[in-house]
């Protein structure tokens, strides 16, 4: 038998591997991972809520900028415009 690059180099049998038997798994210490996945979610459904608000803040800017004959609010008027004040 020829010796080569690709050739095994133990040709024999090889030893039994030795598991050991399943121990019991210890709850982590720390947080558990439910209250960490529940924070997470709490947190994902926060940002798109604070997400949301802002993109209505801004639609209702929006109109009142285009229509400004509906009224503006006291912080939208341009103190020397007069285009709010009676």
């Amino acid at each position: 038998m020829t010796t080569g690059w690709h050739t095994p180099r133990n040709t024999g049998p090889r030893p039994p591997r030795h598991r050991e038997p399943a121990r019991r798994r210890t709850p982590p210490r720390g947080v558990p991972r439910v209250v960490r996945r529940i924070a997470l979610w709490l947190a994902a459904l926060a940002a798109v809520a604070f997400t949301l608000v802002v993109v209505y803040g801004f639609i209702q800017f929006n109109h009142a900028v285009d229509h400004p004959e509906d009224g503006f609010s006291g912080w939208q008027c341009a103190a020397e415009s007069g285009t709010c004040g009676p």
